[in-house]
């Protein structure tokens, strides 16, 4: 949590607060040192007009300090007060040449010394007795204090305009220092006010993409835009807890609707299930419909043959014993499955039938890849395969018909078609037939036991493992058969 504190939004604000109390701390003292600064220069700038104003009155006290002392040369006390108004005299004159360098202040303090010698030489004359060449000193000094007193008028008045250039001079000086401090101070402003506003547009920005993103969701879109703030405030954590419960959200959604899915894959699987059962259920029926008393016309047959037997119809007796051997192959069969060897036997033993019934007109071949014999289907699928070829093709083509059983291997499946070269089937028949044995409908179902029981029977052992496939080109080729997973047909 120390390591973390300054990013939160408290901190923040408090940093940002404290900055803006800071500068404003800041500026506030430049504004008061520089305020004491001009203020000191203008007291100096008053001191320094004041000193002519003292200078005045020292020369005033200095005139009428010797004027005394002159009327009354043994009085100590005012020869002691001529002493001091002489020294204030001097020590004036010398403070206002150093406040202001100027020619005429020079020779104020020219003329100043020249009149302190001279009120000496006024008090040594009158000390000694020599009244008359003390009066004439007096004269002199007379002169030179009119003399002095026009020189500290130039001096007064080049003292006013040196006055007035520092007056003006400090003037520009605090307006120069008051433009730098407005101009630093509004620097600062702004910096402050781009930090304050980059600072809430961090702040505020979080929010308004999180409203946006909550409008998205109210609206029933989840897939929200990614979020590339780096803020790792309250308002970031609040934003990534947003995503993150939307990421949950969305989570839960697509398991519910994958749940929902599997049990309507569930439920379709059932119904279908039921349909084909129910299918069949009802081609068990049909067979039982069609088993017209087996036994006894196996018997029958048997009786037939040997009666051809003994009146030397060896056609006859060839016709009835293939079709006793047939009877026998299906009477003997318990089970629903065989091997695709007892499948084809079965099948020998219906196509001998034909031979001897078209003679000629009729030819058949079976071809079986030995690693198939073992494989098991459905009992009899193949049967109404090739009587639908002998019913629709020998019939139907004078010149008779060449029928072809192959059951090979092919990759990790076993192809089982029947091949003639018949009168075959329109393109629009061969249309119907797939249609028929790509879908599973009632309608088809009641067409017979030929062809679509075939495809029901295999589609309900199969399920959609096996594929059927249908080509006719008439007279030339026709072509019937499965494509069945190998794993499929183990038993």
């Amino acid at each position: 949590m120390k390591g973390k504190k300054f990013h939160t939004l408290q901190a923040k604000l408090t940093l940002l607060v404290s900055m803006i109390i800071l500068t404003s701390l800041i500026f506030s003292f430049g504004n008061f040192y520089l305020s004491d600064v001009i203020n000191k220069e203008y007291t100096t700038l008053i001191e320094k007009n004041h000193l002519m104003s003292l200078y005045t009155n020292a020369l005033t006290e200095y005139s009428s300090a010797l004027q005394q002392y002159s009327n009354m040369p043994d009085n100590q006390k005012c020869e002691e007060e001529y002493t001091e108004s002489s020294e204030e005299l001097m020590q004036s004159a010398g403070k206002i040449y150093e406040a202001f360098p100027d020619p005429y202040v020079e020779n104020l303090i020219y003329l100043s010394e020249n009149l302190s010698e001279q009120g000496r030489l006024i008090m040594d004359k009158t000390k000694s007795g020599e009244t008359q060449e003390a009066r004439q000193a007096y004269q002199d000094f007379s002169y030179m204090n009119t003399l002095l007193n026009k020189y500290t008028i130039y001096a007064q008045q080049s003292i006013e305009r040196l006055s007035v250039q520092n007056m003006k001079e400090v003037g520009e000086r605090q307006a120069e220092s008051q433009r730098m401090m407005l101009t630093a101070f509004c620097s600062v402003i702004i910096l402050l006010g781009v930090l304050v506003f980059l600072r809430i547009r961090n702040i505020v920005r979080p929010i308004v993409h999180l409203t946006e993103m909550a409008n998205l969701v109210m609206q029933n879109i989840w897939d929200l835009p990614r979020w590339y703030g780096t803020q790792k405030d309250e308002t970031g954590v609040l934003v990534d807890s947003f995503y993150h419960m939307v990421e949950t959200i969305k989570r839960q959604i697509e398991r519910l609707k994958q749940q929902q899915k599997i049990e309507l894959e569930r439920k379709e699987a059932n119904e279908k299930r039921l349909q084909l059962e129910y299918r069949n259920v009802q081609l068990e029926l049909k067979s039982l419909q069609n088993q017209i008393n087996p036994h006894f016309l196996f018997n029958c047959m048997n009786m037939i043959a040997k009666q051809a037997y003994m009146e030397k119809a060896s056609q006859t007796q060839h016709i009835t014993e293939a079709i006793a051997r047939y009877l026998r192959s299906v009477l003997d069969q318990e089970g629903e499955i065989v091997t695709i060897q007892q499948e084809l036997q079965q099948i020998k033993n219906y196509l001998d039938i034909q031979e001897l019934r078209f003679g000629s007109r009729f030819r058949y071949q079976l071809n079986c890849d030995p690693q198939c014999h073992s494989l098991y289907v459905p009992f009899m699928v193949l049967q109404p395969l090739v009587e639908n070829t002998v019913t629709h093709g020998v019939d139907c083509c004078a010149r008779g018909i060449q029928l072809c059983c192959h059951i090979k291997k092919e990759g990790d499946s076993v192809l089982i078609y029947v091949e003639d070269d018949g009168p075959g089937m329109t393109e629009e028949k061969v249309r119907e037939l797939r249609t028929v044995a790509q879908s599973v409908s009632q309608e088809a179902q009641t067409t017979g036991i030929g062809l679509i029981n075939v495809f029901r029977r295999m589609q309900l052992y199969f399920h959609e493992q096996v594929e059927i496939f249908i080509e006719s080109t008439p007279y030339t080729k026709t072509v019937i058969g499965f494509r069945i997973p190998q794993s499929g047909l183990n038993q």
